[in-house]
């Protein structure tokens, strides 16, 4: 069995984080995990990268952030997987699976999407949208209580490490009745982290396609240590 964190930042792209990329991998690798996916913030998150600059410019940053981790995770026979979490207003955020870098260089538009527009271009490339830790109450987020569209959402983040348990049950309900897919993520700013989420599958995820793949069919359970 193999263990995936589905919810990684790292400071070059993650304004809020202090994880390095390389020490990140090593210390997954050190922790058990077989991979991870890189979900630093994008254009309408806290990200670290100047959204005034041109969008390929923009975009290499991500790429560049998550080559300089497959890299070591190559290394490392550590498999590394690309995603991002973007905001889609009030604070709220999703995170795509099933991406790649190629995705964002194709879609400067995505400066300008709603939710409903950001799902079907990642569905028309593979991909999935998964809410980042619903129901999650901070001052940056209005109206934590409220409800994403659940027609524009493949899945639900229903354990985040960062989460109450009150609000990961919450989520966990939402996903049951709306009939969404779940993970659990660590939402991980720091390669140092005690405590990890993530998912178990029964066989290595080695790209994104795989990992979309794996996500639609259900083949996972949710990794949640006590």
């Amino acid at each position: 069995m193999f263990i995936y964190e589905m919810h990684q930042h790292t400071a070059r792209c993650s304004a809020c984080a202090a994880a390095d990329e390389r020490k990140t991998v090593r210390a997954l690798k050190a922790a058990g995990f077989a991979g991870m996916v890189l979900t630093n913030h994008f254009y309408h998150g806290n990200t670290a990268v100047r959204r005034s600059q041109p969008w390929e410019d923009f975009v290499r940053a991500f790429e560049q952030a998550y080559l300089i981790a497959k890299k070591e995770g190559d290394r490392l026979d550590f498999d590394v997987l690309f995603g991002i979490e973007e905001g889609v207003g009030g604070g709220k955020e999703v995170l795509l699976y099933g991406i790649t870098p190629q995705f964002l260089y194709d879609h400067p538009e995505l400066r300008h999407a709603e939710l409903e527009e950001i799902t079907a271009l990642v569905h028309e490339a593979g991909g999935l949208v998964f809410q980042a830790h619903p129901f999650r109450v901070r001052n940056y987020i209005a109206r934590p209580w409220e409800e994403l569209s659940a027609d524009a959402l493949d899945g639900v983040e229903t354990y985040n490490a960062f989460n109450s348990d009150m609000e990961n049950m919450r989520a966990a309900a939402f996903a049951d009745r709306e009939g969404l897919l779940c993970v659990a993520g660590t939402d991980s700013h720091d390669e140092r982290e005690a405590v990890r989420y993530g998912i178990v599958v029964p066989q290595r995820i080695r790209t994104e396609r795989e990992l979309a793949h794996v996500l639609r069919g259900g083949d996972y359970t949710l990794y949640i240590p006590e």
